[in-house]
């Protein structure tokens, strides 16, 4: 019989308010190091769910004048909530999670109370324990993945997310050699700050005196704040070689909880990845 989602759900669940405010959510996120937080009514029903991108999105839309402390929860969470119950199969977890384009499940029990939650990491984890040996990296690695380069800007970065299913983007050198990997947390911590600081009416840069060698006296530059890829990306990550076995690197996926994995060479290019998002969609076919 496949695994049931009580057997790999998360519990208890980080839960907030829809009279919380986007700051809170946003710290707590970063505080717990989650990507999502179970929006619930006074009930401890839920009611909806807000994730990190959602965050982005609501700074970047028609609400772009104010702060994050002016943005409440329900103005920027997901209300078509999508749910599971304990005694269904991973696998139908899966399926739901492909279908709705959507990380983690909200998991509710009688009444729909909420009891927990279950979301890709723990679905990498399930591969990781039931399918050791069976396929290597180069089986379910892709090779054709978003990848920028490290002087690329952070809008950039965003559309390129903004077109994969698993939101991640590769930096390499010209070479195609591995410098970084971008997530959406990346992009959060510089991309927010820096609408919040053009919301409040300062200056979207930094000024500094040098000295005009010309004019003989010092003048004031600005430097814009457009943060480049280089500047949010995680340097040095956790890479996998073609021949690795799958489910060990989705025991180190789900230890670590990373949604990216590059795949390289002998000489460190990078010849594929594998993400989180891949090892849901081989958890809906195979268990």
């Amino acid at each position: 019989m496949a695994p049931r989602v009580s057997g790999y759900m998360s519990s208890p669940v980080y839960v907030i308010s829809p009279t919380d405010t986007l700051a809170y959510a946003r710290n707590l996120m970063f505080k717990k190091d989650v990507g999502r937080l179970v929006v619930v009514d006074r009930s401890e029903k839920p009611v909806g769910i807000i994730t990190m991108a959602d965050v982005v999105e609501a700074v970047t839309g028609v609400n772009y004048a104010k702060t994050l402390d002016e943005i409440k929860v329900s103005e920027a969470m997901s209300k078509d909530l999508v749910t599971i119950s304990p005694s269904r199969s991973i696998k139908a977890a899966a399926h739901l999670m492909i279908k709705h384009k959507i990380g983690g499940l909200p998991v509710v029990g009688k009444e729909d109370k909420l009891v927990g939650i279950i979301t890709r990491t723990d679905l990498v984890r399930a591969y990781g324990d039931k399918y050791a040996g069976e396929l290597k990296v180069s089986d379910i690695m892709r090779s054709e993945f978003p990848k920028a380069r490290p002087t690329h800007s952070i809008f950039y970065v965003i559309k390129l997310m903004e077109a994969d299913p698993a939101k991640k983007v590769v930096i390499t050198d010209d070479e195609g050699r591995l410098l970084g990997v971008i997530a959406e947390k990346d992009v959060a911590l510089a991309y927010i700050p820096m609408q919040v600081l053009a919301s409040r009416g300062k200056d979207r840069y930094l000024r500094r005196k040098v000295v005009d060698a010309l004019k003989d006296k010092i003048v004031s530059l600005r430097s814009y704040l457009v943060p480049t890829a280089e500047d949010i990306m995680t340097k040095d990550p956790i890479t996998a070689s073609p021949n690795d076995e799958a489910a060990e690197v989705a025991k180190t996926m789900a230890k670590e909880r990373i949604g990216c994995i590059p795949v390289v060479d002998e000489g460190n290019k990078v010849v594929g990845i594998v993400t989180k998002y891949d090892y849901v969609a081989l958890v809906a076919r195979a268990l």
